[in-house]
């Protein structure tokens, strides 16, 4: 990425495939999305690169404070598809009732249950983003938030625990435009606990 003083390592990507597609959601969906998340990662590098390279050379302008909005945006996509590639599993991890995380869930909520009924509340709220679990590091506690785009309405300080992609790409090949719904319980089986236990207790 250049020989700038101190310039940014490049992102990668996943190193993901999913050629026999999982349980209720098709190869040609997650092949395609997963071409999505490449996007992202040459865009996020391109922006550092750039913005780094004017900032260094004190080449301010209104350009540069839109590629640093636009990085926003970018680099909270690529973020929030890793954590939903990753936690997706054909054989995946059920949870575990003595993990805080579960713990937690059933203090708040009463029941894991009672939990994904809120959860899935969340990710079919109306607009384009990601329906979240996500951690206040200070304390434990856990909250859901729809962020819109990718950027959108994140509580400033929480961690990610669990994201779910509801843009109409992560689910329209398979359940049409309006299966949202459909699409938020096909990867409930799908949801590897091993992963979004690990990432509450990180």
């Amino acid at each position: 990425m250049g020989n700038l003083p101190g310039a940014p390592m490049a992102y990668t990507y996943l190193d993901l495939t999913f050629p026999e597609g999982l349980p209720g959601l098709s190869k040609e969906l997650l092949a395609d999305h997963l071409a999505l998340h490449r996007g992202y990662v040459d865009r996020t590098n391109k922006l550092l690169e750039v913005v780094r390279a004017a900032e260094t050379e004190g080449r301010f302008s209104l350009e540069l404070k839109e590629y640093r909005r636009r990085l926003g945006f970018e680099f909270s996509g690529m973020r929030l598809h890793e954590s939903y590639f990753r936690m997706l599993s054909a054989t995946p991890g059920a949870p575990d009732p003595t993990h805080p995380l579960q713990k937690r869930i059933a203090t708040q909520w009463g029941s894991f249950e009672a939990w994904w009924k809120a959860f899935a509340d969340t990710c079919t709220m109306p607009g384009i983003g990601w329906g979240t679990l996500l951690k206040d590091p200070t304390n434990g506690e856990l909250a859901h938030a729809f962020l819109e785009d990718h950027q959108n309405g994140v509580p400033v300080g929480m961690e990610v625990v669990l994201a779910l992609d509801v843009w109409e790409h992560a689910y329209a090949t398979d359940f049409r435009p309006t299966g949202r719904g459909k699409y938020v319980e096909a990867v409930r089986p799908l949801i590897d606990w091993r992963f979004v236990e690990a990432a509450y207790g990180r």
